[in-house]
């Protein structure tokens, strides 16, 4: 699992047992069924296979508008529920790692 999907996953999770303190269970089932899809997604590997050299990579423009959605969720929600501003600000931040990455050369494969 990456760093940053542990981090969106035990985000989710607090968010989910502060809903539970706070006497809202169905706000709780919500970020808990997040919490268990964002894990999913995260045990999921992609198949590991060369990458195809295109001028406009989509993976990382996907990547760049995740990150942008986010960070714009983040400042909405930093005026409505300031805890999941910090979750989308920190989903947002890993969105834009991963757009950064997908633009650079695979470690372990040499650059075709």
């Amino acid at each position: 699992m990456r760093p940053g999907s542990a981090v969106a996953t035990a985000c989710l999770a607090v968010l989910s047992v502060w809903h539970v303190a706070d006497g809202a269970p169905v706000w709780a089932a919500v970020f808990a069924g997040l919490a268990l899809v964002q894990l999913g997604f995260a045990l999921r590997r992609p198949p590991v296979g060369p990458r195809e050299a295109q001028p406009a990579d989509p993976v990382r423009r996907n990547w760049v508008r995740i990150a942008g959605v986010n960070l714009v969720l983040a400042v909405g929600a930093a005026f409505w529920f300031p805890p999941l501003a910090l979750v989308l600000a920190g989903l947002g931040l890993y969105s834009a790692h991963r757009a950064r990455a997908s633009r650079l050369p695979h470690p372990e494969r040499p650059p075709a």
